[in-house]
């Protein structure tokens, strides 16, 4: 095996960093963003213009640069998304709106998201405000697709962009084109659609990981403008489609005996319609609605043990809410709603399970002071859960929230939160459905996120360093009782960490350092691999980005990521490896304009053979080697 690079990072340089961290504004970086009405300084926002460079793929593509998110999983179809160690599972997932809600199966992911439609990413990072969403125990992930505006230029009426790649290390091609114009004044239409094809990839001792071949298709249709002077309709239809022979689970590897882990067809798809609506009325009546349907769909074919399964969770909500502002303070209030229909045939049987939430919020923003910010707010979720053949749950709860940001100097300022966060019963993962129940004593979950800690911002230098104490109450998972398998309370997940970040910015180059040391552990014990739909542990991270802008048409990037031994396990269980891996990118615009854009980007640029330690680590794949992925956008 190939050697990855070890490292000991020094307390010295710990300490450096912790003192500082930054977030720091630059085109060509993704930065770590504070906005002006909220207190907790953790927020990831990542936007196109950093995915077109670094070509994304897939998920591990789009959080690559981020500190406190890792993925797990080699191929697209078994990523799953981890912040501050926690699964996706745990957190609030939306695509323009849309909830991504429910668990298909624990041996693979349950997000799929095409990054070259995407205008941007948002991460919120534990439980936190009223406004993201109901049972946000371990935070948000909010994906927004392009409309038409954010390709038009501003004297376009009609345009076009085609994008060709091509993909060394499983020798993969990816062809888009898209379609966009303004068909009435104010109005425009964008379609887009993609063909993505790779073979197996190849990990950085050069062998093939079997069964990771991939053949992909997207789709995004997305119709936007003004009905009147104040008011603003989208609406968009987002289809992803990712058949293929892969393991029964593919985040394992192949395992022979008894059928365990054999190559099958499968068959992925998402499908989600969304209608946002805007009417800013005046300073005090700023309605924002969003009506949608979400349906994700996974079918094992000819299982030979258990047969064909196929199965679909639907979700359908909506959410409504007006932002008033007034002298001092922005004042939030709504309503939600959403409900989850979980479909799901295998052993000649149908099952069902239908989940129903509501939901009203309220969150207030008071700038008491030009140094003073107040931040309080509240929602209040019914929950309804009707288990197939069994039993059905309600409940109810609080989730309040409560934080404040305070600049003792100009360049200095210190915040401090706690939000809490109620999650009732819900459908469980779809391939459990008529093999594990619920626990007739399951209650709901509730989450405890306490921050503290203090930035600092001046001329081209920022800095900063957050605690974090994530404590999650009743945290349901599958285990046995009585010698039948059950979804059922385990006891207190709790999360303690820091996170950092520092960065500079001079002439044409900005450099970014972030850090993050994320403890999750379930009744006092580190989080293992196989605590599905939970979490894991994974050792301190540091991600160091690097970007320099020759000129207006010429630029450079490095990215690195570190990642320390974890040491941190359970007893009797295995260490995770050290490793670091590096990508470089180059981006030239040859033409006046950006209408022709050439990329070149390196993943993995010393081909290292390592493991990620957010994938399965004892039986899963090691990640991709080196890859080099050249692109052509030509937009006209």
């Amino acid at each position: 095996m190939k050697p990855t690079a070890t490292f000991n990072l020094s307390l010295i340089a710990t300490s450096i960093l912790l003192a500082s961290a930054p977030s720091f504004a630059s085109d060509d970086v993704e930065v770590i963003q504070v906005t002006a009405t909220k207190a907790q300084p953790v927020d990831i926002s990542i936007d196109s213009d950093a995915l077109d460079k670094s070509q994304a793929q897939d998920l591990n593509d789009i959080f690559r640069k981020q500190s406190e998110v890792s993925v797990g999983g080699s191929s697209g179809v078994s990523q799953k998304i981890y912040v501050r160690g926690l699964e996706d599972t745990m957190l609030n997932v939306s695509i323009d709106g849309a909830e991504q809600s429910g668990s298909l199966f624990h041996h693979q992911g349950r997000l799929s998201i095409e990054p070259e439609l995407l205008e941007k990413v948002e991460v919120n990072a534990g439980a936190g405000r009223a406004t993201n969403g109901p049972g946000a125990l371990g935070g948000s992930v909010k994906f927004t697709t392009k409309n038409a505006d954010d390709l038009l230029a501003a004297d376009q009426q009609f345009g076009a962009q085609l994008k060709g790649g091509y993909y060394s290390n499983n020798k993969g091609k990816k062809t888009s084109a898209s379609l966009y114009g303004r068909v009435a004044d104010n109005w425009g239409v964008l379609t887009s659609f993609g063909y993505t094809k790779g073979d197996n990839l190849v990990n950085g001792d050069g062998e093939e990981e079997k069964n990771t071949a991939y053949e992909q298709k997207v789709a995004l249709v997305k119709l936007s403008g003004d009905l009147t002077d104040t008011q603003t309709l989208s609406l968009s239809y987002d289809y992803r489609n990712d058949d293929g022979t892969r393991l029964i689970k593919p985040h394992m590897q192949p395992v022979e005996f008894k059928n365990k882990n054999v190559p099958i067809k499968q068959e992925t798809d998402r499908q989600t319609i969304t209608a946002n609506h805007k009417w800013a009325h005046s300073s005090k009546l700023n309605l924002d609605s969003t009506l949608y349907t979400t349906a994700s769909k996974l079918a094992h074919i000819d299982n030979p043990s258990y047969g064909t399964s196929n199965g679909t969770i639907t979700t359908n909500g909506g959410k409504v809410f007006n932002t008033a502002n007034f002298a001092s303070n922005t004042l939030i209030t709504g309503v939600d709603y959403k409900k989850d229909q979980l479909r799901f045939a295998t052993g000649g049987k149908d099952h069902t399970e239908d989940g129903t939430v509501y939901g009203v919020f309220v969150q207030d923003d008071w700038q008491v002071t030009q140094a003073l910010l107040l931040s309080a707010g509240a929602r209040y979720d019914w929950y309804k859960l009707d288990e197939d053949g069994h039993s059905s749950f309600s409940s109810s709860g609080f989730s309040p929230n409560v934080s404040a940001s305070y600049f003792i100097l100009p360049e200095i300022k210190v915040h401090a939160s706690i939000a809490q966060a109620f999650r009732g019963q819900q459908t469980k993962e779809m391939f459990l459905v008529g093999w594990a129940v619920n626990d007739a004593n399951r209650v709901a979950e509730e989450a405890t996120n306490k921050e503290i800690g203090v930035n600092y911002a001046k001329q081209s230098f920022s800095a900063g360093i957050t605690l974090f104490d994530n404590k999650i109450e009743n945290v349901v998972g599958k285990t046995k009782i009585n010698g039948k398998t059950v979804m059922a309370n385990l006891g207190e997940l709790r999360t303690k960490g820091v996170t950092g970040y520092a960065g500079y910015e001079f002439e044409r180059v900005s450099t970014h350092l972030s850090y993050n040391q994320s403890r999750p552990e379930l009744n006092g014990s580190p989080l293992l691999d196989y605590h599905f739909n939970l979490g894991t542990s994974i050792g301190d991270t540091w991600v160091l980005d690097v970007n320099y802008q020759h000129n207006d048409r010429l630029a450079f990037g490095w990215n690195s990521r570190f990642v320390e031994k974890l040491t941190h396990v359970a007893a009797g269980e295995s260490e995770k490896d050290a490793y670091d891996v590096h990508d470089v990118y180059a981006r030239w615009l040859p033409m006046a304009g950006d209408d022709l854009a050439l990329t070149l980007s390196i993943k993995n640029l010393f081909d290292n053979y390592y493991k990620d330690h957010a994938s399965w680590y004892d039986y899963g794949y090691a990640q991709a080697g080196r890859d080099v992925r050249l692109n052509a956008s030509w937009a006209f």
